[in-house]
């Protein structure tokens, strides 16, 4: 049944990549992704992630781990002498995700049938998991960026973490779980720490019980962040104040954080009592948190505090993952219940759980609580976060049902419920009922993605010649994996120069834009035609875009004939 489940799944996330082509199946991180695993394999050096073709003549740093880019060009080069480089990447794109996903399937299982000592749950766990739209939308075919790894990775910490008690290398491999999801991105670093929590709690509780565990869970989580920091970077990176991926701020909070659970273990030896425990935990977190106050207190600061205002109003504020609860009130009410409400209801049954089941059984209910708990905290300053609670929180329901009501012990009732309560179902309900929705909160209409983001859109760009291109944002990766020209803009938080220049440039009147287009060498101008910005358009009705849009070319712009059916419009700048 998991295996019909799977392969059901996997064919109706291929389905848009077959339908058109696996390469415009992909996000704008994908692609990104893609541009960073070819130039790898294209000879850039392994701790160079720079983007040199982005924002020229700077480019622009990215904060992507070559952890990804490992295993992606490894397939790509192992599939090349048989498929030749084209298809070997398509291959790629298909497999990978799928590869993932059965993967996150079976540690779906695996934490059903270990939360409620049975194989009741683990069924209606795996068709809660493949309904998680949330979730679901990550292992899509074509999906490379990052998010899938690190939901994959959080599951196996739950899974080991939740046998700490019984397992000291399980402990340990939780501790790797860990720091290699952090080593490639720290979205997941609320649930992470959340998890460290609770076993920092658990070892204060219990002592000498369970010491050689949590001492395994450290050393594990402190030794392998050990490793991974001379693999990923280069030396003199390690002190850089980097707070928006892997270095040395993570470092000090991981090492840290596991050395001290080691100390708090072999202090516990000589003197081992509830007061010393406690004494010793609080002294050895207050010497970390001010360690990290003291050595890197910008972190704590917005992580897009040092943007352009412009990039902020009209990009961040905008960018589909990032929103808020209350954004998503106002714009997609009918989204709510396949997001929110299925995490927090789960939240409710495993409390309810965690109070009526065996002492000795709570800290695996703990550790499922403290993860979700974290993830909808996070979710509520940006959906991202609602991801992978969606998938984390199916075993926990399904587990959590069958605990508290005994009489949905049978398989098919537990299974039929769960699919009634699952964000899937959500959707529908929500969908339905938009009309009415609509009418209560939202207070301004929202347009669907730009249709101008695919590798197919900027085909007719290839034949021209190499030049500097001023580009929509989503068109920036693209362009880049698919032409041999340079991009200002990208989606991506460290480019904010590149960024607020094309936002600048599409606000300006034609003399500012003009200038603005000389100053940066540009050679060539590409907009959108298919849906210009409306938020440009608006705010500047004289400007660059809104002119563009309207077919009022300035003089110091020459059309580009692009072909018949382009979505994207093009002009070559005269010099």
């Amino acid at each position: 049944m998991i295996a019909l489940l799977f392969l059901a799944a996997s064919a109706i996330l291929m389905l848009p990549a077959i339908n058109g082509s696996v390469f415009d199946a992909m996000s704008t991180d994908d692609t990104m992704r893609l541009v960073e695993v070819r130039d790898l394999i294209g000879g850039q050096a392994w701790f160079d992630v720079f983007q040199y073709r982005m924002n020229p003549p700077s480019g622009t740093s990215m904060h992507w781990s070559r952890i990804i880019d490992a295993p992606l060009a490894g397939l790509i080069l192992l599939l090349k002498p048989l498929l030749g480089t084209h298809n070997a990447q398509a291959l790629t794109l298909y497999f990978w995700p799928t590869l993932l996903l059965a993967i996150a399937l079976a540690l779906v299982a695996a934490i059903a049938r270990q939360m409620s000592n049975s194989t009741t749950p683990v069924i209606a766990a795996v068709a809660l998991a493949v309904l998680s739209l949330p979730a679901l939308v990550h292992f899509r075919a074509g999906a490379i960026d990052h998010h899938n790894a690190q939901i994959v990775l959080l599951l196996a910490l739950v899974l080991t973490t939740a046998q700490i008690e019984q397992s000291a290398g399980k402990a340990a491999l939780g501790g790797l779980m860990a720091s290699l999801s952090l080593a490639i991105g720290i979205e997941m670093l609320p649930a992470i720490a959340a998890i460290g929590v609770a076993v920092f709690g658990l070892f204060v509780w219990r002592g000498a019980a369970v010491a050689r565990q949590v001492g395994a869970f450290g050393a594990g989580l402190a030794a392998s962040s050990l490793l991974l920091a001379p693999a990923l970077m280069s030396l003199s990176s390690l002190s850089a104040p980097v707070c928006d991926a892997f270095g040395g701020p993570v470092l000090l909070l991981t090492v840290g954080g596991g050395i001290s659970l080691m100390l708090m273990v072999g202090i516990d030896r000589y003197r081992s009592t509830l007061g010393m425990r406690v004494i010793s935990g609080v002294t050895l977190a207050i010497a970390l948190i001010g360690s990290f106050l003291a050595s890197f207190s910008g972190c704590i600061a917005s992580p897009f505090g040092h943007l352009d205002p412009i990039v902020i109003s009209l990009w961040v504020n905008n960018i589909g993952e990032a929103i808020s609860f209350a954004r998503m009130l106002q714009l997609f009410p009918e989204k709510i219940g396949a997001y929110y409400i299925f995490p927090i209801m789960t939240l409710g049954l495993a409390v309810m759980a965690l109070v009526r089941s065996d002492p000795a059984e709570r800290f695996r209910w703990i550790v499922a609580l403290a993860a979700l708990a974290a993830l909808v905290g996070f979710g509520f300053w940006q959906i991202r976060g609602l991801a992978a609670a969606s998938i984390v929180g199916a075993p926990v329901f399904a587990a959590s049902l069958g605990f508290l009501w005994p009489r949905f012990a049978s398989g098919a009732r537990l299974l039929l419920v769960s699919v009634a309560a699952s964000p899937f179902s959500l959707d529908v309900v929500g969908l339905s009922a938009k009309p009415m929705l609509d009418a209560i909160f939202r207070s301004e209409a929202v347009g669907d993605l730009s249709p101008c983001r695919s590798l197919s859109d900027i085909v007719s760009l290839k034949r021209l010649p190499t030049g500097r291109v001023m580009a929509p944002l989503d068109l920036g990766p693209a362009i880049l994996a698919e032409t041999g020209h340079d991009v200002f803009a990208g989606p991506y938080h460290r480019n904010n120069d590149g960024n607020a220049a094309l936002i600048r440039l599409m606000l300006a009147t034609p003399s500012e834009a003009k200038q603005i287009l000389s100053d940066r060498r540009v050679d060539y101008v590409v907009t959108c035609s298919a849906a210009p910005d409306r938020n440009i358009v608006k705010l500047s009705p004289e400007g660059l875009e809104a002119r563009l849009g309207r077919s009022e070319t300035p003089d110091f712009l020459e059309p580009i004939d692009l072909g018949p059916g382009t979505k994207i419009s093009a002009w070559r700048v005269r010099k």
